[in-house]
């Protein structure tokens, strides 16, 4: 909460008046988001050890269609950017992993596609990874969206996500080669389901251009997970991050 509240002040002290003033311009086709802060959150996927990472804000909006020119309503489809940074793997003389090749740092670029109504949003989000990994991470999710009180809107509801095998077998798999070298036995998950839990985001508007943004979530990992030796070595089946950070709107001049 303390963060929380550190967060706020600080982008109040930030935010100018000017800056608030007549935002959108009605000259504005397009709205960017840019922003960030920090999430604790599982070092790797599955992992039982949590971290501090960065936790960017970014988002897109189309005030008018590019199409036809005319204004764009707050509900229907939209679609927005996605990324995610996932953090290096790699395993210590101490642990019983001690000889698996590391997996190095991963970011991961893609689209959310989503349709968002007065009460509800539902989303589905494909990104590819590029680094440590090279497949594809897929989420759907169905939120509830509230508005207890003034500026803050709260959007809750379950996820579930799906990997492609090149996914799978970075994080969780063993090749022959590596359970020969390490002594762990070799394991070669394939593609599909990855797992299923909550999601809720909390947004508190500062004005109509500055916020704070917290999210958290929990993921109940699958069978395939499970079984992997990764897992019972070093990992959790129950997987969860917090995060909170700041973000600020500016609108562009499109067309």
């Amino acid at each position: 909460m303390r963060l929380l509240v550190g967060f706020a002040a600080l982008a109040t002290l930030v935010a100018s008046p000017a800056l608030a003033q007549s935002f959108p311009g009605p000259q504005d086709d397009l709205v960017f988001t840019v922003g960030g802060g920090l999430a604790a959150r599982p070092d790797w996927d599955g992992s039982k050890k949590m971290v501090l990472a960065p936790m960017p804000i970014f988002g897109l909006k189309f005030l008018r269609s590019p199409f036809t020119g005319k204004p764009s309503s707050d509900t229907g489809f939209g679609i927005a950017p996605s990324a995610r940074w996932l953090s290096k793997r790699s395993f210590g003389g101490g642990s019983p992993l001690a000889g698996l090749p590391d997996v190095a740092d991963t970011f991961e670029a893609g689209v959310t596609v989503d349709y968002t109504d007065t009460a509800f949003r539902a989303f589905a989000t494909v990104r590819q990874g590029f680094g440590g990994h090279r497949g594809q991470f897929a989420e759907l999710g169905l939120d509830g969206i509230l508005h207890p009180i003034d500026r803050l809107s709260i959007s809750a509801g379950p996820r579930v996500s799906f990997a492609s095998a090149d996914y799978m077998r970075a994080y969780w798999g063993v090749t022959a080669a590596a359970a020969a070298s390490s002594g762990v036995a070799a394991y070669d998950p394939g593609s599909g389901y990855r797992g299923a839990g909550l999601g809720a985001i909390a947004t508190w508007k500062i004005d109509e251009r500055w916020f704070v943004k917290g999210e958290a979530s929990w993921t109940h990992l699958s069978d395939a997970y499970a079984r992997s030796p990764i897992a019972r070595a070093e990992g959790s089946r129950d997987q969860f991050s917090v995060g909170v950070g700041i973000g600020w709107k500016f609108g562009v001049d499109a067309w």
